[in-house]
């Protein structure tokens, strides 16, 4: 009796384990189970040299979600678009969704959010920069300061 409540107990798991995300129910649902369950273990976050070496090497997109009134500086090049306007703006994005896009927030919160929201749209070649704007300043890297817009 034991080992048949084990034998079905491990088909029940497994059953559920290998189902398929139903995406006939919700495709939002299964792009999302895609792109989570796919995640590497540095979560799409690099650390700041790898980022800047990135930046010289690759020149991505460089995508600031922080509010603009929180900007002073931000990384030359960077278009700025609030991680909550982010869906609204994709227009700003590049066509390309296999273009590299470094993403950044002031420390990493809502880049590691906006890199995830991107995935599950189809952008396949997104990275944030980990620690955010605070690391990649306190690791000396090229700042430009924003004037602030009345």
């Amino acid at each position: 009796m034991k080992k048949l409540s084990l034998v079905v107990t491990s088909m029940l798991t497994l059953l559920v384990v290998a189902a398929p995300a139903r995406a006939d129910v919700d495709p939002v649902a299964a792009s999302l189970d895609k792109v989570l369950s796919a995640l590497p273990n540095d979560w799409y976050a690099m650390e700041p040299a790898a980022a800047q070496q990135l930046v010289e090497n690759a020149k991505p997109f460089l995508l600031d979600v922080r509010e603009t009134s929180e900007i002073a500086s931000q990384i030359p090049g960077t278009v700025q678009i609030s991680v909550r306007a982010l869906v609204k703006s994709l227009d700003k994005l590049p066509q390309n969704k296999a273009a590299p896009i470094l993403v950044y927030c002031k420390t990493g919160y809502r880049g590691g959010i906006s890199v995830t929201a991107l995935r599950v749209l189809g952008y396949s070649n997104v990275r944030t920069i980990k620690g955010g704007l605070d690391a990649w300043e306190k690791a000396g890297f090229k700042t430009e300061k924003v004037e602030k817009k009345s």
